[in-house]
C-alpha cells in the first residue's frame, strides 16, 4: 500500500495500488481535503465527427465533483484519482500534469491512484467509465482543469482569511498559497482544515496560458522508474491471502457451448480444488496456476457442434467477395449525383482491398483475480472498461453496482482487448465455487490468441471517376465484412452506418462532390473487439492506398494530388507539408529507397506519414518513418513522440506479417511464433514533428496507426512493381 513519503512522481509506487479514503487519511495522519461541490456540467471539448470513436451518442451531461479527483493531506501530499487506466500510453502522467498545473501543486508531492468504485464522475458521455477512443486528454482535459481550479480557489480563500488579505493578492504555486507583496507562503497542507469548511466557488477561474509551467513540456513519466526496476505491479502480479489459481479450458471452435464434462477426470491431480463451469468452457481451480493448467488440459470435456465447425478463412473471404458483387444496399453515406459523375468520366480507377483478422497480442495475458462474497465482489484487474465488468459481473453474479469494488493495476497493453469481462466473470464464478476465496484466473497466450477477441477482417471496393484535371468527381465505396458496431451494441446511423466499421470513409476529409458508401454486412462467427484505432486501422489503408492509385492514374505527385483535394482543410495540409518536408519529398530518394505517403484524420487529430523503405532479399525493409501530428496541443510532447513510435511499430507488425487465419472453426495461430509482430532489429527510425496551429485537443494513442499501412504499401508497390492491395505484405511475398 503506497504511503505519501515525499518521493517525486518519478519514483511513485504503482498506480494500480489503491488508497481507500480511510486508509489515505490514516496514512497522512491528519485531515484530507475532499471537495464535493458539483462543477458545471461537463461535455466534450468539441463535437466528435460521426463515427469518430467507439461510443454511442452522448448522454446528458453530468455534474462532476472535484473531490472525486483530488485529495490533499495535511502534510501537503496531493493524490489525484484518475479516471483513465494506465496501459503504457502515459495517460496518468498527462492527467497529473493537467491537474498539478491548474492546482499549483508541488510536482514532487503528487501521487496518483484510481477510484475503487464506478460513479458518474468517472464516466464518459457514452455513460461508461472506459479508457478508449483516445479520450484520456481530449475529453478529460477540461473537467480535470475545472476540478483543480475549484480546489485551488478553496485553498486561496482559506489562506486569505488566515493572512487577512484579499484573495486576489494570492497565488498558488509549488504546493503553497503565496502572498507576493510580503513573501508569506502557506503550505496547502496547513490550509486543508479551514478550506474543507468553506463553500466552494461555483465558477472557478482557469489559469491563463502564460502561467502554464508543466503542460507543453516533456516530463518524465511517473510510472517509468517502477517499471524499469520491477517494482510496478500489473494485474497478473496481484496476490491475496489464501489465493487460488484458475486456468481455463475453452471451446476451440468459436461460440461453441459445453455439452458435457467430467470433473472426476482431474480431481485426483496434484493441487486441484474445483472444476467450475463457465460460459463456453470451464475453469480448473488449483493451488498453483501450473497445476490448474495441467489439469485443464486433461479435463474430459465435450463441446456442442456448431454451424462453424468447418468454416475457414477461404470461405470467409469468398463470402466477402460475393458481398462486394451483391446488388443495391442501403446507403451509409450519399451525396451529390453519382449518375452524373460516372456518365462520361475522363478516367475510371477501380481497386479491391482486403485486410485480415487481427489479435490484440497484449504482452500481459488476460487475467483477473476475484473474491466473490454474498454481498461484495472485489476485482483485482487491469481493465479498460469498469462499467462493462460492472454490468456483466452484476448480470451473472447478481451484484448491485455499489457492491462491486475495483483494484485497478497497470495494464500490460490494452488496445481495446481489455474492455471485456470474460476473465472477471470466470474468476467470480470460480471464487464462489470455493467458498469466496480469492481466485486468479490467467489465460495462456494460446487461450487468448485462439479463443479471444479479434479485429474484424474486411474487404473494400473503391471506384472513382476522374475529370480531365485529375480531380475525383465521384467516389463509389462498398465495404464488405462484419458490422462491429452492431455486435457491440452501438446505435447505427440510419440503421446501417456505424463508426466501428466505416469511420475514415464516411467522414473522410477529401473534397469529393459526389459520393456513395454502403456496407455489405457479412456476419462472422468469432467474437470481435476494437483494435487500436478501430475502423481507421483498415479504412485508413483502403482510402489512402486508393488515393495513391488515383494519383498515379492521374499522372500526379501523391502530395500534390492530396493538396488538390484538401483545399480548406488546414490541419490536413499542415501535417502533409511537414511530413513531406521532413522526408525531403520532391528530392530524389537515396539509391534503392522508395517513399510512400499517407494522411489520416482520426480521434480528433491529423497524422501524416512518409515511409522510406528498400528491398532486401526480396522483402521490404522500412528504414525511416517521418511523422507529423496535429493533436491540438501536446500536453507532454515527449510522450506524444513515444506514442507515434509505438503506433508505427504496431502498424508495421500487421502491415508486414501478423494475421489470424481460421481453419475448422478455430484460429490457427497460437503465439508469437506464428503471429509475428515486429522484432527489435526491424524497428525503423521514427522522426516525429508536432504541429500546433490552434486546433482543438485531439487523441494521440490511436491516430498514429492508420497512415502507416497505406504509406508502406505505396513504397512496397514502387519497389516491387506490383500494386499492394492486401495486408499483410507477406501475402504478396514481400515480407
Amino acid at each position: 500500500m503506497p504511503t505519501p513519503n515525499g518521493r517525486s512522481p518519478q519514483s511513485l509506487p504503482p498506480a494500480g495500488h489503491r488508497l481507500s479514503r480511510r486508509q489515505f487519511a490514516l496514512a497522512a495522519g491528519s485531515t484530507v481535503l475532499t471537495v464535493s461541490i458539483p462543477l458545471a456540467a461537463q461535455t466534450p471539448p468539441s463535437p466528435a465527427a460521426p463515427g469518430s470513436s467507439p461510443v454511442p451518442p452522448a448522454r446528458p451531461p453530468v455534474n462532476r465533483a472535484p473531490g472525486s479527483f483530488i485529495r490533499i493531506a495535511s502534510d501537503g501530499v496531493v493524490t489525484f484519482l484518475l479516471p483513465t487506466c494506465e496501459m503504457g500510453q502515459g495517460i496518468h502522467t498527462a492527467q497529473a500534469m493537467i491537474l498539478a498545473e491548474e492546482l499549483g501543486a508541488d510536482w514532487t508531492k503528487v501521487r496518483t491512484a484510481m477510484p475503487d468504485q464506478v460513479t458518474p464522475d468517472y464516466r464518459l458521455p457514452m455513460g461508461q467509465q472506459r479508457s478508449v477512443g483516445s479520450f484520456g486528454v481530449r475529453f478529460w482535459h477540461d473537467p480535470l482543469r475545472r476540478a483543480a481550479a475549484q480546489t485551488r480557489e478553496l485553498l486561496t480563500l482559506a489562506a486569505a482569511e488566515r493572512l487577512s488579505v484579499p484573495p486576489g493578492s494570492l497565488a498558488a504555486e509549488d504546493g503553497h498559497i503565496v502572498h507576493a507583496a510580503t513573501g508569506r507562503r502557506v503550505p496547502f497542507g496547513d490550509l486543508v482544515q479551514a478550506a474543507s469548511t468553506l463553500p466552494a466557488p461555483l465558477n472557478p477561474v482557469l489559469r491563463p496560458a502564460e502561467q502554464r509551467k508543466l503542460t507543453g513540456k516533456t516530463m518524465r513519466r511517473i510510472d517509468t522508474p517502477d517499471k524499469v526496476t520491477g517494482r510496478a505491479l500489473y494485474a497478473v502480479d496481484m496476490k491475496a491471502p489464501g489465493m487460488l489459481h484458475g486456468a481455463v479450458r475453452l471451446s476451440p471452435v468459436f461460440r461453441a457451448e459445453v455439452e458435457s464434462m467430467d470433473p472426476a477426470s482431474v480431481r485426483g491431480m496434484p493441487g486441484v480444488v474445483a472444476v467450475v463451469p463457465v460460459p463456453h468452457g470451464a475453469v480448473v481451480v488449483a493451488q498453483s496456476w501450473w497445476q490448474a493448467k495441467q489439469a485443464a488440459d486433461k479435463l474430459v470435456i465435450r463441446f456442442k457442434a456448431t454451424p462453424n465447425d468447418r468454416i475457414g478463412t477461404p470461405e470467409l473471404e469468398e463470402r466477402m467477395r460475393a458481398a462486394l458483387d451483391s446488388g443495391t444496399l442501403p446507403a451509409a453515406l450519399q451525396r451529390g449525383d453519382m449518375g452524373a459523375a460516372f456518365r462520361a468520366p475522363h478516367q475510371v480507377v477501380e481497386a479491391d482491398y482486403a485486410v485480415p483478422l487481427l489479435a490484440h497480442a497484449c504482452m500481459e495475458p488476460i487475467n483477473c483475480m476475484a473474491q466473490a462474497k454474498p454481498d461484495r465482489l472485489d476485482l483485482w484487474t487491469g481493465t479498460q472498461a469498469q462499467d462493462i465488468l460492472l454490468r456483466d459481473c452484476g448480470a451473472t453474479g447478481g451484484y448491485k453496482p455499489e457492491q462491486v469494488y475495483f483494484h485497478n493495476a497497470y495494464l500490460g497493453g490494452g488496445f481495446g482487448r481489455k474492455t471485456h469481462a470474460e476473465a472477471a466473470i470466470q474468476a467470480m464464478l470460480a471464487s464462489r465455487a470455493v467458498g469466496g476465496r480469492p481466485v486468479k484466473v490467467l489465460w495462456s497466450r494460446a487461450d487468448d490468441m485462439q479463443q479471444g477477441q479479434y479485429r474484424q477482417t474486411m474487404m473494400c471496393r473503391m471506384r472513382a471517376a476522374l475529370d480531365s484535371d485529375g480531380r475525383i468527381q465521384g467516389l463509389r465505396v462498398r465495404v464488405a465484412g462484419p458490422q462491429m458496431g452492431r455486435d457491440n451494441g452501438i446505435p447505427l446511423t440510419n440503421g446501417v452506418a456505424d463508426g466501428m466499421s466505416l469511420t475514415g470513409i464516411i467522414d473522410m476529409q477529401y473534397q469529393i462532390p459526389n459520393m456513395l458508401v454502403d456496407h455489405a454486412v457479412v456476419p462472422m462467427p468469432m467474437a470481435l473487439s476494437p483494435w487500436r484505432s478501430i475502423a481507421n486501422s483498415f479504412t485508413g489503408f483502403f482510402v489512402e492506398a486508393f488515393i495513391n492509385e488515383c494519383a498515379t492514374a492521374a499522372g500526379k505527385d501523391p502530395l500534390e494530388f492530396r493538396r488538390q483535394h484538401l483545399q480548406g482543410r488546414p490541419r490536413m495540409l499542415a501535417v502533409l507539408d511537414r511530413a513531406a518536408q521532413s522526408a525531403g519529398w520532391g528530392n530524389p530518394a537515396p539509391q534503392g529507397v522508395a517513399r510512400g505517403l499517407a494522411v489520416v484524420e482520426s480521434y480528433g487529430s491529423t497524422v501524416a506519414q512518409v515511409v522510406e523503405a528498400r528491398l532486401r532479399n526480396g522483402h521490404v525493409k522500412v528504414e525511416k518513418v517521418h511523422v507529423a501530428i496535429d493533436c491540438g496541443r501536446a500536453i507532454n510532447p515527449g510522450q506524444v513522440a513515444a506514442q507515434m513510435s509505438g503506433g508505427v511499430v504496431d502498424a508495421m507488425s500487421v502491415a508486414l506479417r501478423a494475421k489470424i487465419t481460421v481453419k475448422d472453426g478455430r484460429a490457427e495461430q497460437s503465439s508469437f511464433g506464428d503471429y509475428q509482430i515486429l522484432r527489435m532489429g526491424e524497428e525503423p527510425e521514427v522522426v516525429t514533428h508536432i504541429i500546433e496551429i490552434g486546433s482543438p485537443l485531439g487523441g494521440v494513442g490511436e491516430p498514429c496507426v492508420p497512415p502507416l499501412a497505406p504509406a508502406l504499401a505505396a513504397a512496397a508497390s514502387a519497389l516491387s512493381g506490383r500494386q499492394v492491395r492486401r495486408l499483410p505484405l507477406a501475402d504478396s511475398g514481400l515480407a
